[in-house]
């Protein structure tokens, strides 16, 4: 990634979800584009803080919406959509969940077992886990092609929170093996800045 990043990017985990009030572990993409979608807890959430966001001044003016095509977050996208008053927003598989392999569908207490792991080396792949590394390839690829495309703009990516975690860790410059330290809550609103090597 460049030193710098021209256009503000803002990224929004999903709102609770059907997933998070049934404690489990769901990334895969055949059991999440058609369901687990946000309860109504996840959607309030999600009015409550962009509606708050905007009222600080923050996400001014025109900004476009970039989602996660899991359900949870495209319900998401599509609140934060009408809050921002825009037509609509772009699905891109890059912001997808984090694929937790042979965890899929199991008790999200086995979240932490995986993120221990990250925390001695953010390459491994036990469970069939998707590397921390891999995750950080393909969102920051997705911003690569945005800011090939766009200058000056105000991106929110709207995804998940193994993929938001990553992201800023790596935009604050820090170690991949402390990406737990930029844990998002549901419907949580961070600024990612690039401050790490060039």
């Amino acid at each position: 990634m460049p030193g710098t990043w021209t256009n503000r990017y803002w990224v929004l985990r999903h709102g609770h979800s059907q997933a998070n009030e049934a404690g489990l572990i769901v990334g895969d993409p055949r059991n999440a584009l058609t369901r687990y979608g946000l309860t109504d807890k996840g959607r309030s959430q999600v009015r409550d803080s962009l509606t708050q966001a905007r009222a600080r001044g923050v996400l001014e003016g025109a900004v476009v919406v970039y989602s996660s095509p899991l359900l949870r977050a495209v319900q998401t996208a599509q609140i934060a959509a009408e809050v921002l008053g825009v037509a609509g927003f772009l699905a891109d598989d890059r912001l997808c969940e984090r694929c937790f392999g042979e965890l899929e569908l199991t008790c999200d207490a086995n979240y932490e077992k995986v993120w221990a792991e990250d925390a001695r080396d953010p390459g491994h792949t036990l469970w069939a886990v998707e590397a921390v590394r891999a995750v950080l390839e393909r969102a920051t690829s997705l911003i690569a092609r945005i800011e090939r495309a766009a200058t000056g703009r105000t991106i929110l990516l709207v995804t998940h929170g193994d993929v938001a975690s990553i992201l800023s860790c790596a935009a604050a410059g820090m170690d991949l093996r402390r990406h737990r330290l930029y844990a998002v809550q549901t419907a949580q609103l961070c600024r990612v800045q690039w401050m790490g090597p060039a």
